[in-house]
């Protein structure tokens, strides 16, 4: 699905608002010239009657159109911000219907009663849509949304309602939102029962979003039919927001860490021996009934005057660099389901993300890198902290795939940048052929994810 742009479908629905009652009014006035006899036994007051009533329908198509001709060709783009709108209800066009024929009857019959009868029903008609004016009139809407959110969770967003009116409240005032993706479009709605004169109410409503990327916000629309609900009146606020969701995490499985952490214990490192000990230099410490005396610091001893202690720390931190073949098949292939790719390409995203940040818990000092490959490249060096992990997660959730063809270039760089100690992880959705199984060594491990299922590798939250 292509990208859902709001503007063009509401001007698009405007127009065809507009010409639905011009088409009535010159259908209506064709029958009255062409057949003749449909009007031949009318008397005066009749023709008059059907020449307003067509003059009314077709005002009520060229008003609209003037009115959106003059806002897409004004240079004052504030002018958008107070579009109000009315839709009437079915409930409305059956009140009309009822007030047309009391009208008619009125002017036929020549009956005071039926005229009578017919003002005093127009009249809530009228202040119903007054009413719903004012009331728009004074709403001030904005919306409170997060920077980031992750897919496949819940989070909330805010819509703030403000009546700006120093004696009436607002009532039964409805906003709608609109939520925009490649993939997805989706509706929201906040229904606000009353709000004070000059006072601010809060609602908000939940969205689980199930795809990464860009979403944009906008515009909200507030609408109400208060107090009859015979005409509703709307009004646009152009307000735009964007969203970047992230790919989302879990936790790998222990049969695959143990398989990575397995395939880096193969390979060869070489360490500088800093003495009897393989591992970091923690702290200094008293000596304490049992410790080995080759670890006495002696300088710190002699500057003590006690036996003080070197303790070091386990390091089996290990470089880990991945290559992700974000591979996806082009649309004119007729074997591709591009539903079935791009859930695939989603997956392989979380998986990358979860095996990364599980690695930077584990091992804070532990230098991680990750190469992508697909419609463009994306290059992450990085630890455990907040700014790195932030552009990881920007990255891996704007990025697109697409055929990879340089994963044998990119696998050669990798291997020449990174060091001897690290291993390194490709992970590909593509099944075949596969380019890079000539350049496959020991310092190399696949993992094909378009040979595996979701439940081999990772164990969401909502799964357990």
């Amino acid at each position: 699905m292509s990208e859902f742009t709001s503007s063009a479908r509401m001007s698009m629905r405007n127009i065809v608002g507009a010409l639905l009652p011009i088409g009535i009014a010159l259908s209506l006035t064709a029958v009255y010239f062409l057949i003749p006899a449909i009007a031949k036994n009318w008397s005066v007051s009749g023709h008059m009657l059907f020449r307003g009533f067509v003059i009314l329908i077709g005002l009520a198509g060229v008003l609209p159109l003037f009115k959106i001709y003059s806002f897409k060709h004004s240079r004052l783009p504030g002018l958008m911000v107070t579009q109000h709108r009315m839709f009437i209800p079915l409930e409305g066009w059956i009140y009309l219907g009822i007030l047309i024929t009391l009208f008619t009857g009125s002017m036929l019959t020549r009956q005071n009663t039926l005229l009578m009868v017919f003002a005093l029903m127009a009249g809530p008609f009228v202040i119903n849509g007054w009413m719903t004016f004012g009331m728009l009139q004074s709403a001030i809407v904005q919306r409170q949304i997060p920077r980031r959110a992750m897919q496949g969770e819940l989070f909330s967003v805010e819509i703030q309602l403000r009546n700006s009116r120093p004696l009436f409240s607002l009532w039964m005032m409805s906003i709608r939102d609109e939520i925009a993706h490649a993939q997805e479009f989706l509706n929201a709605n906040v229904l606000f029962s009353r709000v004070s004169p000059r006072k601010t109410a809060a609602g908000e409503y939940q969205l689980r979003l199930a795809h990464r990327g860009r979403y944009r916000f906008g515009p909200l629309r507030c609408a109400s039919r208060f107090p009859l609900g015979l005409v509703e009146r709307s009004r646009i606020f152009p307000i735009g927001d964007e969203l970047l969701v992230y790919p989302r995490i879990g936790r790998v499985l222990p049969n695959w860490r143990q398989r990575i952490e397995g395939a880096m214990e193969l390979v060869s490192r070489s360490q500088p021996r800093h003495g009897i000990f393989h591992d970091d230099f923690s702290q200094l410490r008293e000596f304490r009934s049992g410790d080995n005396p080759r670890a006495i610091h002696w300088r710190s001893t002699a500057r003590r005057g006690e036996l003080i202690l070197r303790e070091f720390q386990q390091n089996r931190e290990r470089p880990l660099a991945i290559v992700l073949d974000l591979f996806k098949p082009p649309r004119s292939n007729p074997q591709s389901n591009s539903r079935i790719d791009d859930d695939k390409i989603d997956f392989a995203l979380s998986f990358v993300t979860s095996l990364l940040v599980g690695r930077g818990r584990e091992n804070r000092d532990a230098d991680l890198m990750l190469v992508v490959t697909g419609a463009e490249r994306f290059q992450w060096n990085g630890r455990k902290n907040a700014e790195t992990l932030e552009s990881l997660f920007d990255g891996l959730a704007s990025i697109n795939p697409g055929p990879a063809t340089d994963i044998d270039s990119i696998l050669q760089e990798t291997l020449q940048s990174s060091s001897a100690a690290a291993q390194i992880l490709l992970v590909t959705t593509r099944s075949s052929p596969r380019p890079y199984d000539s350049l496959l060594t020991p310092r190399i491990d696949v993992v094909n994810l378009s040979q595996l299922e979701r439940d081999q590798l990772l164990l969401f939250d909502d799964d357990a």
